[in-house]
């Protein structure tokens, strides 16, 4: 048999009177407007290396204990390897 409905405890749920302060002045100026995203397309490129497989396995191995993505390590190799940039 369900407990009896204890109206006490839906007052707990009734709207409460808003006591009205005075308002501040509105700001001086208007906030700037939220900016969309850009739509310019990423700058990222794709390149894809045929090598023997343990010259893939020891780069990514260096890649891995240094703890850096495949072009951080790509990018610090050549920097390291010469005058080209």
């Amino acid at each position: 048999m369900p407990k009896p409905l204890d109206m006490n405890r839906l007052k707990q749920f009734e709207t409460k009177a808003i006591t009205t302060a005075p308002r501040a002045a509105p700001p001086a100026s208007p906030p700037e407007p939220e900016r969309w995203p850009s739509r310019e397309a990423p700058r990222d490129g794709q390149i894809s290396i045929k090598a023997p497989l343990d010259t893939i396995e020891r780069f990514k191995r260096l890649c891995r204990d240094d703890r850096r993505t495949y072009a951080d390590m790509l990018r610090l190799l050549m920097d390291g390897h010469g005058p080209a940039k």
